[in-house]
């Protein structure tokens, strides 16, 4: 008979990714992956177009906005979600008490 700390039934870890939000490099994972393929997509481009010379223009604003995003993760980590539902639902800055 199974004593009061190990209850009946199955257990089971519960994984981070089901609680957590998936991040790389300290940003989420979606948001971060988005900017680095636009950020490659213009360095690809300015690599065929303008040259080498160029190539590190993409690299300088791909840590500038990986860096927001960062600072955006480590300020809410649902920053995504606030900014949306702003968007999408229209919130008011306040809201009058009368």
């Amino acid at each position: 008979m199974p004593g009061p700390e190990s209850p009946l039934g199955y257990r089971v870890p519960i994984l981070r990714g089901v609680w957590e939000r998936i991040q790389t490099w300290g940003v989420l994972r979606l948001w971060g992956h988005c900017w680095a393929a636009v950020c490659l997509f213009v360095g690809l481009w300015s690599l065929t177009y303008l040259g080498w010379r160029w190539l590190a223009v993409p690299f300088f604003f791909w840590t500038l906005g990986h860096g927001l995003l960062f600072l955006l993760t480590q300020w809410n980590e649902r920053w995504d979600e606030m900014v949306g539902a702003q968007m999408r639902r229209k919130y008011k800055g306040r809201y009058d008490a009368s």
